[in-house]
């Protein structure tokens, strides 16, 4: 028996418009090719999208990416309908917006074209959510299959100017009903977020059709995975980048 990729993706699909948590097939993805085969056809039907995440768990790690559903970002301060997610998760990120179309081509971009393309920075939370029944102990292809997990992303719509400067000590502090649960520098467990950057945009490039103008792209959390309760109000701030903030109805 095979990964059949059509049908992991109407799975997610499905689960997605029924709100119902699904039992993952067997056998599952057999590399992060499949998984982004199947994030590509759920996509196709759930598109637009209107950006990308990109992490990794150390800065020798592999990253991994997931495209960001037009229809599950919104600007901040926004209210977040607590019955649209399976778990209540958020984590504060910092996220860059694209501001040319970079078209696919099977050369990578150098660092300086890369940086040119940057509009500005924005700080972001990325609400975490899963269509997985098992999710917590699923495989780790079948959550990347699953858009790695996203949920939701909240932005900064005004962000700054950058000129390229390390981010890697960034100040976050995470606010969740008024009280600080997170006051760092630092903290992003792939170290300066802008390789990731880079990477995203040489993936995107070679096998995802490139990225459009406008698109967002976010870069891993700065306080790991936070869970809140439904109704919690949460804030994000990254001194000298901007805040945003969203509240679970």
């Amino acid at each position: 028996m095979t990964f059949n990729i059509q049908e992991a993706a109407s799975l997610l699909i499905e689960s997605r418009r029924a709100r119902k948590l699904a039992r993952v097939l067997s056998p599952g993805p057999r590399d992060a090719d499949a998984a982004y085969l199947v994030q590509d056809a759920v996509a196709h039907h759930l598109g637009p999208v209107g950006g990308w995440k990109v992490g990794a768990k150390s800065p020798d790690a592999t990253p991994n990416a997931a495209p960001l559903l037009a229809s599950a970002m919104k600007a901040g301060p926004t209210e977040w309908p607590s019955s649209d997610l399976n778990i209540y998760c958020v984590e504060p990120e910092i996220a860059f917006r694209i501001g040319r179309d970079i078209a696919p081509r099977s050369e990578p971009l150098s660092e300086s074209e890369v940086y040119a393309a940057v509009a500005s920075i924005h700080a972001a939370i990325e609400i975490v959510d899963t269509r997985l029944l098992d999710w917590e102990t699923a495989d780790p292809l079948w959550k990347l299959a699953d858009n790695q997990s996203n949920g939701g992303f909240v932005y900064d719509p005004a962000g700054i100017a950058w000129d390229g400067e390390g981010l890697a000590d960034a100040h976050v502090r995470l606010t969740i009903n008024g009280v600080v649960k997170a006051d760092q520098r630092g903290g992003n467990p792939a170290g300066d977020p802008r390789w990731l950057l880079l990477w995203l945009v040489d993936h995107c490039v070679r096998s995802r059709g490139g990225i459009r103008a406008g698109s967002l792209v976010t870069t891993g959390s700065y306080a790991g995975m936070v869970f809140v309760e439904p109704g919690a109000a949460v804030t994000a701030d990254f001194i000298g980048i901007g805040s945003t903030s969203l509240r679970f109805t």
